[in-house]
């Protein structure tokens, strides 16, 4: 599936020039110079050459390009096949995200590991991994991320530092890394804003038999969602780390944790383990 903003079209361009500047066709785009005996004006031109009613060197081409972005950049359409709008990547686009789910705080068709990363796989087998809004809330505001893999098939490894603790992250099972989203680590900000869309942190593909080994999505990943917050409420009154008498933890709780508390917190929650293990 494309994006909905892609736009389709056809572009002008000189190829004798020093540099190719793709012009899209469009209402004035016939009375250039070049599509125009005037095209002898320009200093491109051999002049001794045969007349001609436009000039040989206007080439055109089939493109594809975001409606939406403020800087207009065309792909050939021989190319299309490697841009992220004509697949499922356009769903972690920026412009996209602005226009098409600006305020979106839910996920849905997502896989769950248990310490809380979620993978997102296109019929392609193109994957997208980032952490749920469960860590999203729980930090509130997250100070740094270092990724530890970038590149190659691995469990793809992080570290995030909250509150001042630098934790370290994988998720469970193999995937062939090809890129990570260099934005957060300039704006870690984006995790906690937007953790399904703009905070997302590896792509690649999947391995298959592999990658969703022991996920788990739908009512299942919902019920066990909700029983995650209810352990973190209860861990926290059972602690003396705040001074609460009952509910619900409020968003960003790790900030106001003394160091051991939030250490051993991350350590029950946001380690490496399987659904059985016992924290």
């Amino acid at each position: 599936m494309s994006c909905p903003f892609l736009k389709e079209g056809c572009a002008r361009y000189c190829h004798v020039a020093p540099i190719r500047k793709l012009i899209l066709d469009g209402p004035g785009a016939a009375s250039g110079i070049c599509a125009s005996p005037r095209y002898l004006e320009c200093e491109l031109v051999n002049k001794n050459e045969a007349q001609h009613s436009r000039c040989p060197h206007l080439e055109q081409m089939r493109v594809q390009y975001c409606g939406i972005s403020p800087v207009t950049k065309f792909v050939p359409f021989s190319d299309s096949a490697l841009s992220n709008c004509t697949g499922n990547s356009y769903r972690y686009c920026d412009s996209y995200l602005m226009l098409a789910r600006p305020h979106a705080s839910t996920a849905v068709n997502l896989l769950y590991s248990p310490n809380h990363f979620w993978l997102d796989v296109a019929d392609s087998g193109l994957c997208h991994i980032g952490l749920d809004r469960f860590v999203a809330d729980f930090a509130g505001s997250i100070d740094g991320i270092t990724f530890i893999t970038m590149h190659g098939k691995h469990c793809p490894a992080l570290a995030l530092t909250i509150h001042g603790v630098e934790w370290p992250m994988s998720f469970p099972n193999p995937v062939l890394i090809q890129k990570v989203n260099g934005r957060v680590r300039s704006d870690p900000s984006r995790i906690v804003k937007d953790p399904y869309g703009a905070g997302w942190l590896f792509e690649g593909w999947e391995v298959p038999g592999r990658t969703r080994d022991g996920l788990v999505s739908g009512a299942q990943a919902s019920a066990w969602q909700g029983d995650e917050r209810a352990r973190l409420a209860l861990e926290i009154h059972e602690t003396d780390a705040l001074d609460c008498d009952g509910g619900m933890p409020v968003s960003g709780i790790a900030q106001l944790l003394p160091h051991r508390h939030l250490v051993c917190l991350l350590q029950h929650f946001l380690s490496k383990h399987d659904w059985t293990a016992e924290d």
